[in-house]
């Protein structure tokens, strides 16, 4: 009975001892193999996306398949391997947002490597909520551009302070610039379209207006995605056009579909292109 009994406990130890090791032996063969699925690599570009619920991808299905992410996930700009990259875009951002709040938190912040690359899409909300000054609209949009290029300079009145030193937080250097108009929106509503299509078409003009008067110092690129003119007679863009994307006359839905979407991304890598 006592031998028994001393070769029962026996077994148990021995059965105990193999499970430890057979789970040690599977934790040493997954933890390294966990580990090297992702390798670090030394960044040299930073995209930042700003602006409105069009840069935030806002209609894409995902969010994550809006145009700022699929201009990332190409490696349009630059490989992934060395692009870093942030959207601080927000729904229902106007240009006040862009140019009040956007601006200082790109300038204001200070990561080891600054951007080298920024899209912007802004304006339309300001519009969709009552402001009709359109060319005011444009003349903030190009503000904010030109507090990124040359806050703290003779070229910005008002510059961009740091909350804490009260002085002018640096200018982006070496950077490209890609600012977008809007693609055309078709509401299936005449009086109501030929508003909206006015607007839209007065932002590209003022756009074009005030984007040369914006100083562009060495080193430095401004682009203009012109997506108005490169949309028209285009189908499927709009979320509008798809089913629930109209309500009434002015219950509508004015977001890039996916397709729409990956049109935008393909303008801005054009124009990122031709700037090379």
């Amino acid at each position: 009975m006592l031998f028994g009994a001393h070769n029962t406990k026996a077994e148990r130890k021995g059965v105990m001892s193999r499970s430890f090791f057979r789970l040690a032996a599977f934790v040493t063969v997954m933890v390294p193999a966990v580990a090297s699925a992702q390798i670090n690599f030394e960044k040299s570009q930073y995209y930042v996306a700003m602006g409105d619920s069009v840069a935030a991808g806002e209609g894409a299905m995902p969010v994550t398949n809006g145009y700022a992410y699929q201009l990332y996930d190409h490696g349009v700009f630059a490989p992934m391997q060395v692009m870093d990259f942030a959207n601080v875009s927000v729904r229902g951002g106007r240009s006040w947002e862009l140019r009040d709040n956007q601006v200082a938190e790109v300038l204001c912040s200070t990561p080891a490597q600054r951007p080298t690359v920024v899209t912007i899409t802004a304006g339309a909300n300001d519009f969709f909520r009552g402001d009709t000054d359109i060319f005011g609209i444009a003349l903030r949009v190009t503000e904010s551009i030109n507090l990124l290029l040359n806050n703290g300079t003779p070229y910005v009145l008002t510059p961009v302070l740091d909350p804490v030193t009260q002085t002018p937080c640096a200018p982006l250097t070496n950077v490209t610039i890609l600012v977008s108009n809007y693609y055309h929106i078709p509401v299936p509503v005449p009086q109501v379209n030929a508003i909206v299509d006015s607007a839209l078409s007065g932002f590209d003009q003022a756009m074009r207006a005030l984007l040369p008067f914006v100083y562009v110092p060495a080193g430095s690129k401004l682009g203009y995605v012109d997506l108005y003119g490169a949309s028209a007679d285009r189908q499927g863009l709009v979320l509008i056009e798809r089913r629930l994307g109209f309500s009434g006359p002015f219950d509508w839905e004015p977001h890039p579909t996916n397709l729409g979407h990956t049109f935008i991304a393909g303008e801005f890598a054009k124009v990122f292109q031709s700037l090379q």
